[in-house]
């Protein structure tokens, strides 16, 4: 088991009502850690950070990266103490 910190930052901190929290994962890969948290906030959250189509993280309009600022992806790895940041993309013309 490993603990990874999720960041929350705009539409992602209104869901959650919080900036950031921990959580204790039996695999250690960015697809556990979305499914403990849209089971734990619900369709809001699933429909935000969820493509419903694709069943990937959802990339219209939000970034999800990890410590070293790197996209991450479902199966992706994670480690013990990794942050992951959940934000939504700012797009400038």
């Amino acid at each position: 088991m490993i603990t990874i910190n999720a960041q929350y930052q705009s539409r992602f901190r209104e869901i959650t009502g919080v900036e950031k929290e921990l959580f204790h994962l039996e695999q250690g890969t960015v697809a556990a850690l979305a499914a403990q948290i849209t089971s734990k906030y619900g369709p809001l959250m699933t429909a935000l950070l969820m493509d419903e189509d694709s069943k990937s993280l959802n990339s219209r309009g939000t970034l999800y990266l990890n410590s070293k600022g790197q996209r991450v992806y479902l199966e992706d790895p994670l480690s013990e103490g990794e942050t992951v940041f959940f934000m939504v993309g700012i797009a400038g013309g």
